[in-house]
């Protein structure tokens, strides 16, 4: 035990974040084991260890959440934010965070998350996402990060702030009274006191080497000429010492450990299984106890890993007198990882092993189901540790990664993975179970709409033909695609039978696929005239956008476009202004994506700025969406939706301005904003618009006052009393 550290740790509550930043083998690990035990019945603590897998924005909340629960006992807490985890375009800071902060401060206690080996976290929307906890976390929660480097958040203003409470290396580092206590009182090792401040002085107060110093000094009778003799770099010290504690122990814990340095973490039956031995929990419980070996990783004692520069030295050992055994012992490990339904380890172990056929195979068969859950950056990850040559000639990899670049609007480079695809025989079923390559590349066009309506119709049809028994676990996106397509080309009641289906399917899941699918359909029932239906459609497709944390995301701009496209049917202006402004703001943050919501809106919204006096904001409008049909090959509907548009705009034209001396209630939002020094981004931010909708806004409002600058609108308006 360490009280003075401890002492720092009690004053945890205190602060948003207590940081211990050290170089490996400070005992970061072992000082907060020792806290947790002090205070396990007075301050839960979630505990989450991360690796490099972590780096990934979505299973790092996803564990933190899963600690959370563990020591709150509560299977509920965090359901509604894991769930917006969920969606294809995590939303961390305005969805997720925001939702799980709700539910720490309706804890009627303190909290404590502990974030170990924090260093592996990296990732741009990671450390962003814990910054944002950081700065709007409740009084009752706080934070401690353990790390081997300085973590990339804002540590400056939390220090000046007095909200972070630091330990670090020269706290870390052992003093002679600790020493003396692990040597003499615990190990009764009976060092001297000169002894052990040459012993300090060599090792410089590193906990890890004080550790195995001790190790050595055993079985040593003369300890004054071993420490004497103690020195030199850390490198030579680990391996020194390493050396000193293999040879005195028996054959078959030499081989153990040897062979079980190919892990990362360990646990008794991965052990058996990579090891070729049983009993292996029983050897990691025991070296866990000697406190010198390993560290626990969890309550219960199943899962372990080596001290980091122990582990560094048994690698080095093993390569060194058997190389050739590396592999086999990596691929033994992969395996038992996908029998125990590991798959991120199983794809990692294949990939240290250079197995990639293997590891490319584990990739094809489980991609998609971390894609419905929104673990996209895993998959990527994936993707870049396999080679170039492997994807290229694997067609279910192709169709995978043209998955993951067309869902993160890299729609050119998706077609391109596709086309290639394409090449390929079309033989099947594909690991991930669609019935072949050519059913794969149909799928995905007739959901994407590449290549036009007319080729998107062809591809859906296609791939229903190919997925006539109806077994493919993409099926609910075949009938969507099948729908979308039909009403794009004009067919409505044949797509409303598809999207019905589709709907059918997603009933117990897969919400973002559902919400899509309810806003099509309102848009079908809007056509035909059903208004009730088209509005009971779009406010529960806006529904699930809310009750599964949608918001902010490309896809969920379906559900504001299709309750606008309702409402102006209805003849609410205002209010359908404000629905497809709303769905036109999403869409437009991943532009490479389907071209068909944003047409929708954009049609949908210029009628309704024309009939409320913005005929300049109308034509822009009408402006965007035609640049965007002139990218399209075959644009079904919207050409001629658009050609009607435009005459209706030039047969509404005014002469005299008379009908647009009114102000709509969202330019008198804007007018309020341009009181102060707000910029026109800032005006867009705070509205939720794109900016080119605030300028066609502001010019309505110069036409409308009879003004040309900002300063004269308002001060005409507060003439006429607007404001």
């Amino acid at each position: 035990m360490r009280p003075r550290l401890l002492e720092f740790l009690e004053r945890a509550p205190e602060y948003k974040i207590s940081l211990i930043s050290a170089p490996t083998g400070y005992g970061k690990t072992t000082l907060l084991a020792q806290w947790r035990v002090a205070v396990e019945t007075s301050l839960p603590i979630g505990w989450v260890s991360l690796d490099e897998q972590d780096n990934d924005p979505v299973r790092l909340w996803i564990h933190i959440v899963e600690a959370v629960r563990q020591v709150e006992l509560d299977e509920d807490f965090g359901a509604d934010a894991l769930t917006a985890l969920s969606s294809f375009d995590q939303n961390l800071t305005q969805i997720t965070v925001p939702k799980l902060i709700n539910e720490f401060a309706g804890l009627s206690h303190p909290m404590v998350v502990v974030l170990d080996d924090y260093q592996f976290v990296t990732e741009d929307r990671c450390q962003e996402s814990i910054a944002y906890l950081l700065e709007h976390a409740p009084e009752n929660v706080h934070l401690v990060v353990a790390t081997r480097s300085d973590p990339l958040l804002p540590l400056g203003r939390l220090r000046a702030r007095g909200e972070m409470n630091e330990i670090r290396t020269e706290q870390l580092a052992f003093s002679k009274e600790e020493a003396s206590c692990l040597l003499n009182d615990m190990m009764q090792l009976d060092v001297s006191s000169d002894d052990l401040s040459v012993l300090l002085e060599r090792t410089e107060g590193w906990p890890a080497g004080l550790y195995l110093a001790a190790t050595s000094l055993r079985n040593k009778e003369d300890k004054h000429d071993f420490i004497a003799s103690f020195g030199g770099s850390d490198r030579y010290v680990v391996d020194l010492l390493g050396e000193e504690v293999m040879v005195r122990l028996p054959e078959e814990m030499r081989e153990f450990l040897l062979k079980s340095s190919v892990l990362r973490r360990m646990t008794g039956p991965l052990c058996d299984a990579v090891v070729g031995m049983e009993g292996s929990g029983n050897i990691l419980r025991e070296l866990a106890r000697s406190n010198l070996f390993v560290v626990s990783l969890d309550w219960q004692g199943e899962w372990y890993r080596y001290h980091q520069l122990f582990s560094e030295f048994l690698f080095y050992e093993l390569m060194s007198s058997r190389p050739h055994l590396v592999p086999i012992l990596r691929e033994r490990a992969s395996s038992w990882m996908e029998g125990a339904g590991f798959i991120e380890g199983a794809i990692r172990y294949a990939v240290t092993a250079e197995n990639y056929e293997r590891a490319g195979l584990l990739v094809a068969h489980h991609w998609y189901s971390y894609v419905l859950t929104g673990q996209f950056r895993t998959v990527d990850y994936w993707f870049e540790s396999l080679p170039d040559e492997l994807t290229t000639r694997d067609p279910a990899l192709l169709l995978a990664k043209a998955w993951i670049y067309t869902l993160s609007g890299r729609s050119e480079e998706g077609e391109r993975f596709l086309d290639i695809a394409e090449g390929f025989p079309s033989e099947g079923p594909l690991p991930d179970g669609t019935a072949s390559v050519e059913a794969g590349v149909a799928t995905l066009r007739a959901v994407f709409g590449i290549g036009g309506v007319q080729s998107t119709l062809e591809a859906a049809q296609r791939a229903a033909e190919l997925n006539a028994e109806r077994i493919s676990p993409q099926d609910a996106l075949i009938r969507f695609g099948l729908g979308s397509s039909l009403y794009l080309s004009g067919e409505t009641s044949a797509a409303r039978q598809e999207f019905e289906s589709t709907l059918e399917l997603t009933i117990s899941g897969q919400p973002l696929l559902r919400m899509v699918s309810l806003s099509y359909l309102s848009i079908v029932a809007a056509d035909e005239g059903y208004l009730e239906e088209a509005e009971s459609l779009a406010r529960e497709a806006y529904a699930l956008v809310g009750r599964f944390g949608l918001q902010g995301i490309p896809q969920s701009s379906w559900a504001p476009i299709a309750l606008g496209y309702f409402l102006a049917r209805r003849g609410d202006l205002v209010q359908a202004q404000t629905a497809l402004e709303e769905g036109l703001s999403t869409r437009r943050r991943l532009p490479g994506m389907s071209p068909w919501p944003t047409l929708f809106g954009l049609l949908a919204l210029a009628p309704v700025c024309d009939s409320l006096g913005d005929r300049s904001g109308a034509r822009e409008l009408l402006a965007e969406a035609r640049t965007i049909l002139q990218k399209i090959p075959d644009g079904g509907i919207f050409p001629e939706l658009l050609k009607r548009q435009e005459r209706r705009l030039r047969k509404n034209k005014r002469r005299d301005g008379s009908l647009n001396g009114e102000l709509t209630e969202r330019e008198l939002e804007v007018l309020r904003l341009l009181i102060g020094e707000s910029t026109t981004r800032q005006i867009a931010q705070s509205l939720y618009v794109a900016p080119s909708t605030v300028r066609t806004q502001v010019k309505s409002i110069y036409r409308k006052l009879g003004v040309s600058s900002r300063t004269e609108a308002v001060e005409e308006a507060t003439i006429r009393g607007l404001i």
